[in-house]
């Protein structure tokens, strides 16, 4: 016999403060929620009563719709004859209406919005990038999830191949569609069958990784520019990166005084990426080239001075931008000290980690310690190094034909 309840999800509050109301169908051992669509907030609720209080300004009209969803449910139940069953029936009938109603491009926002919240900045400015691209191409119209195909995928492939997005980009953006839609099937919103990228593939060009030898890196070291000059701070900051473990930029454009053991020669951070606290014990090169800019023993602030002591504190977004414009900055840079250092592939600031991790393999660190000190979450993704300098013996090899 199914017993019928009205309780208030604690575990959803929503933006507004409110929480919302929720059929409770107990059958047995099995529970079903089903909800009212009636939202309200936590001291409107008289639990015992199962009823709006009368603070709320509509409660009379709240208290008789909620009396009319509990007999729309008695009414089914009395349909099956006492039969057990009614909360699958309702669970169906629930996800058949949300397939239809739910907009996927409203959910998209949602998430964007939370990830705003929390302040994730460059998920949220990657993310906002991709919706944008999304209503745009279909001309800011909502699209619901139940509207979701293989065909409109297949064809917004072939739109952003029109953009002359690569490959690449395009599977970050649908990868992104793709955790949205799983997001929604561990909900309860659509149905896992409704998924439409349990049968669409996303496609993947693996890039080859740019890095400089030992060598390389120190003819970039070796290479002359005016003292104090922004260009110094770059080469400074990158040949840091090549012997520092792979920090990266984001990161050292963060390392401050404070970050620094001058008594053990560690630098200790948050890393923005993973957020986690991390240390890196300085080899010589490196400890070298923090001392120069060491200039009193009261100093503080940012070590490699290149981002403005404004921002010390500030939100991500501030931080997120001004960040992008150094990274930007560097890159640039790093174009013209390599063709002065007379190394012809196109590198960027990334390559140092790359760097790094290729030398210290060569040197014969351990694997799982380049893995950890790079801090990559699997190994996997550290054995792509391993590959890497396989193939630059291999090339060596070659010399001998």
């Amino acid at each position: 016999m199914a017993t019928i309840k009205v309780i208030l999800k604690k575990n959803k509050l929503k933006s507004n403060g409110k929480y919302p109301l929720y059929l409770r169908i107990i059958e047995g051992e099995k529970n079903t929620f089903k909800s009212t669509g009636i939202d309200v907030f936590l001291d409107e609720w008289d639990e015992n009563k199962q009823r709006v209080k009368s603070k709320h300004s509509n409660s009379g009209r709240i208290n008789l719709l909620l009396a009319k969803k509990i007999s729309e449910v008695e009414d089914l139940k009395f349909q099956l004859d006492g039969k057990k069953g009614i909360g699958d029936l309702l669970k169906k009938e629930n996800e058949l209406k949300i397939a239809k109603e739910i907009s996927f491009i409203k959910y998209f926002q949602n998430y964007i919005d939370e990830l705003k919240a929390s302040e994730i900045a460059g998920t949220y400015k990657r993310a906002k990038s991709i919706l944008e691209k999304f209503k745009n191409h279909h001309n800011q119209k909502d699209v619901l999830f139940n509207e979701f195909t293989i065909d409109l995928l297949k064809d917004y492939e072939i739109h952003l191949r029109s953009l002359k997005n690569s490959t690449n980009t395009i599977h970050a953006n649908l990868k992104m569609f793709r955790m949205l839609f799983n997001k929604a099937v561990i909900e309860d919103l659509i149905d896992a069958n409704d998924n439409p990228f349990i049968k669409f593939r996303l496609k993947k060009v693996k890039v080859e990784q740019t890095f400089l030898t030992e060598d390389e890196v120190k003819a970039i070291d070796n290479v002359n520019v005016t003292p104090g000059t922004v260009i110094e701070k770059h080469k400074d900051l990158f040949v840091f990166a090549c012997y520092a473990g792979g920090i990266r930029i984001s990161d050292l454009l963060q390392l401050r005084w404070e970050n620094y053991d001058f008594k053990n020669n560690k630098v200790s951070f948050f890393i923005q990426k993973t957020k986690e606290n991390h240390t890196v014990k300085l080899p010589n090169r490196a400890q070298e080239i923090i001392n120069k800019y060491y200039v009193n023993p009261k100093i503080k602030g940012y070590i490699f001075g290149l981002l403005p002591e404004s921002v010390y504190g500030s939100t991500s977004f501030d931080l997120l931008n001004k960040i992008s414009s150094s990274n930007a900055y560097a890159n640039k840079n790093l174009k013209i000290l390599a063709k002065k250092a007379n190394i012809e592939r196109n590198i960027s600031f990334h390559s140092s980690r790359h760097s790094w991790a290729t030398i210290a393999l060569k040197k014969g660190v351990p694997i799982t310690h380049i893995s950890e000190i790079l801090r990559h979450a699997d190994i996997g993704t550290t054995m792509g190094y391993a590959k890497l300098v396989n193939k630059d013996l291999d090339d060596a090899m070659s010399l001998f034909n």
